[in-house]
């Protein structure tokens, strides 16, 4: 009993407290927002979805500021046990008891409310991979690799979509882009809904190419940018591929070069400009990389 009434003062001052608290935030004006939660699907061993069906689903929730955020900032996931169904078409409404809301917040409309997911035994084959290039290296480049790992890949997936391919074909890879490491490793994508691969590591792309003859390249010239106004440029580095004779390029540092860029406005802003490059005597450029840099005008 002594246990009760022990500081009974600050008890009742933190109910009232506490009490207050809540009046306001119930009694607060009620505004309304969208929560977009991904759909996740726990599917029976051995079946996958083979059609399209939503990655996310939009709730339209009414209640107090402060239970809204909290909303907001704790609910990513909306989880639908689908272990049990058999293979097919199957049926699954969202209800609105779906996410576990505070007291106040109310859930005033689903979209979609419903999903129809199909599914489909799992199928699993190996197909080869086909490098799709377009365009050709420019002047003063070869090809030293072009390279798919692996060169045939597993896929899985409904079968009846598995049984229909035959092979993986990758995205058109531009080979006048040269990178300034001279080498792509570019990740190698299904192409097809529902269609994942079935390998330990992830397949890729791989491209390298090299100089021919007198091309060298000059790492690190420092870009200058040419503005009445203060500014930030991203990036402040560029690299230049040259044509010289070699005894020249044991000369050609970064210092005897010249990348800049004109900046003739005067509104503060973000711009993309063109880089532009003064070489020495009998150098001739053939690339540079970045030939575009981001400037922002304070």
């Amino acid at each position: 009993m002594n246990i009760l009434f022990h500081n009974l003062g600050w008890k009742i001052l933190s109910f009232v407290v506490a009490f207050v608290i809540w009046f306001i935030v119930m009694s607060s004006n009620a505004i309304e927002m969208t929560k977009e939660v991904n759909l996740e699907l726990a599917l029976p061993n051995e079946l996958v979805v083979s059609n399209e069906i939503p990655k996310i689903v939009s709730f339209r929730l009414s209640g107090s500021k402060f239970f809204l955020r909290t909303v907001a900032n704790s609910l990513d996931n909306l989880k639908i046990d689908l272990t049990n169904a058999k293979a097919g078409p199957t049926y699954y409404r969202i209800e609105k008891d779906s996410l576990h809301l505070p007291i106040g917040v109310k859930v005033l409309s689903i979209s979609p409310s419903t999903i129809n997911p199909v599914l489909s035994p799992v199928d699993r084959r190996s197909v080869p991979v086909d490098v799709i290039t377009r365009n050709s290296v420019p002047n003063g480049y070869r090809v030293v690799k072009i390279q798919a790992t692996p060169k045939n890949v597993r896929i899985k997936g409904p079968k009846n979509v598995v049984e229909k391919i035959s092979v993986i074909k990758s995205q058109a890879i531009d080979l006048t882009d040269i990178p300034a490491s001279l080498k792509w490793d570019i990740p190698l994508a299904t192409g097809h809904p529902n269609i994942v691969f079935d390998e330990e590591t992830e397949p890729k792309i791989s491209i390298e190419v090299e100089p021919t003859g007198s091309n060298f390249r000059v790492a690190g010239v420092p870009l200058q940018i040419n503005s009445s106004r203060s500014f930030t440029v991203n990036p402040d580095k560029v690299a230049l591929y040259v044509n010289c004779p070699p005894n020249l390029i044991r000369t050609l540092t970064p210092d005897k070069v010249k990348a800049y860029v004109d900046m003739p406005e005067t509104k503060a802003g973000v711009y993309v400009r063109e880089v532009k490059v003064e070489l020495p005597k009998g150098v001739k450029l053939v690339r540079t990389v970045p030939d575009r840099v981001q400037v922002k005008l304070e």
